[in-house]
């Protein structure tokens, strides 16, 4: 192994350390609500969202985070890693342990985490600790079935949550990670 993958694994592991011992109530009780079958399993997910990189952002706890041997990018990567290992390990557990067959539902949890993820750390960098714009986006893609039947139609194409076009809502999701990357990495600007 060169020394620059060395390099990228401790940097990994220690902030694996880190943001477990820091977060370790959290990401146990998140972890075992996560094995909970169903769609309920989307709520826990968003929960997840919040609790990481977004709570550290608005909870002021980034510029200890700031100051361990991190690159801005690999604070984003890794927490957003972290998380969708959760999610994975979890779902996993859950298919072991209610034995359920078909195919598992990691691409339908990976948009949702993705999407919520960069809009939740979008609205930790630029509005602070109020998370009342992606909980309006979650409430509205709920409620969109019930407002009308033309809105629901554009809207579960797109949708992280309905994902009617699959490969829609993977772009929509992949472009709000991209852009809440590039705002937290470039935009460099925190409140403390």
């Amino acid at each position: 192994m060169n020394l620059f993958g060395l390099s990228l694994f401790r940097h990994l592991e220690a902030f694996l350390i880190y943001i477990t011992t820091a977060n370790k109530k959290d990401a146990a009780i998140l972890f075992t609500a996560l094995v909970i079958p169903g769609p309920i399993k989307f709520f826990f997910i968003f929960i997840l969202a919040m609790r990481l990189l977004p709570a550290t952002i608005s909870g002021r706890d980034i510029k200890l985070l700031l100051s361990l041997p991190f690159s801005r990018s690999e604070i984003f990567i890794y927490s957003f890693l972290f998380g969708f290992s959760l999610i994975f390990f979890a779902t996993t557990i859950d298919r072991a342990l209610f034995g359920r067959s078909g195919s598992p539902d990691f691409l339908n949890c990976f948009i949702f985490y993705a999407f919520y993820f960069g809009i939740m750390t979008v609205n930790a960098l630029k509005i602070g600790k109020i998370m009342i714009i992606p909980m309006l986006i979650l409430a509205f893609d709920l409620l969109s079935s019930f407002i009308a039947p033309g809105v629901y139609d554009f809207v579960s194409q797109y949708s992280p949550l309905y994902q009617q076009n699959q490969p829609l809502s993977l772009l929509a999701a992949l472009a709000v990670l991209v852009i809440s990357f590039l705002l937290f990495v470039f935009g460099r600007r925190e409140r403390w």
